[in-house]
């Protein structure tokens, strides 16, 4: 249980402000891309720490998903590298060793990936409000997140509905993680972008570029390669 609650300190209270404190420093468009490269932090990490297997066809796989994700992002326009992208870069890192973390004592326990899934604002909110009360000592762009009153809801049908459906993104995650490897997780969540350009595209009435119909065919096409190689055995 201490191994699921540190796992998701990191995850819930680190992930998160590194995250928050990046989006201040950095451009959407940027934050849009790096944001996927949990990808390769979590293949990585779960390569050193599971010993999952590292194929020829597992790299190009994971190499195609972020070039679909760079090109839906980002148009195929280049980013320009700034102070906040280290940050978005550390969230990532801390999301996946959080994931792999769970992935090692899910793995082989008959502990519920419920129980994951509630420890993770347990573990992570009381991480989160100690950085709130350090806000006085970050830098301006960073301090004006963390002073934002929490309070005051606007829309509060949306934060319920926000907190529903952040649930069952923990849950489902964590559901997965107890029965693929912590690769395949992150793998088949890249189709996230896919999804939200889709959505937008129907809702929000926004447009797609060609690119980025391009991006979202190979995300696509990558997810189903990783299905069909049975990564989540691997």
């Amino acid at each position: 249980m201490a191994g699921l609650l540190f796992a998701n300190a990191i995850h819930f209270g680190l992930g998160i402000f590194f995250c928050n404190a990046g989006i201040a420093l950095t451009s959407a468009i940027n934050v849009g891309f790096l944001i996927k490269f949990g990808l390769v932090t979590t293949t990585l990490l779960a390569l050193i720490v599971l010993h999952e297997k590292m194929t020829l066809s597992k790299m190009m796989v994971v190499l195609i998903m972020l070039i679909g994700s760079f090109l839906i992002s980002t148009k195929g326009n280049l980013i320009v590298p700034q102070f906040g992208d280290v940050l978005i870069i550390l969230a990532c890192l801390c999301w996946s060793t959080a994931n792999v973390l769970v992935r090692k004592i899910l793995k082989d326990s008959t502990i519920s990936d419920e129980i994951v899934t509630w420890l993770r604002p347990v573990a992570g909110i009381p991480l989160l409000v100690a950085f709130v009360f350090l806000a006085p000592l970050y830098p301006e762009p960073i301090r004006k997140v963390f002073e934002i009153n929490i309070l005051e809801i606007g829309f509060p049908f949306l934060v319920v509905a926000n907190g529903f459906f952040l649930a069952l993104l923990f849950l489902y995650l964590n559901r997965t993680l107890k029965i693929a490897s912590a690769s395949y997780m992150t793998m088949m969540s890249m189709i996230t972008p896919v999804i939200v350009t889709v959505l937008a595209f129907a809702f929000l009435k926004e447009t797609m570029e060609w690119i980025q119909v391009v991006g979202a065919i190979l995300i696509i096409s990558s997810g189903v390669v990783t299905h069909y190689l049975q990564i989540d055995k691997q």
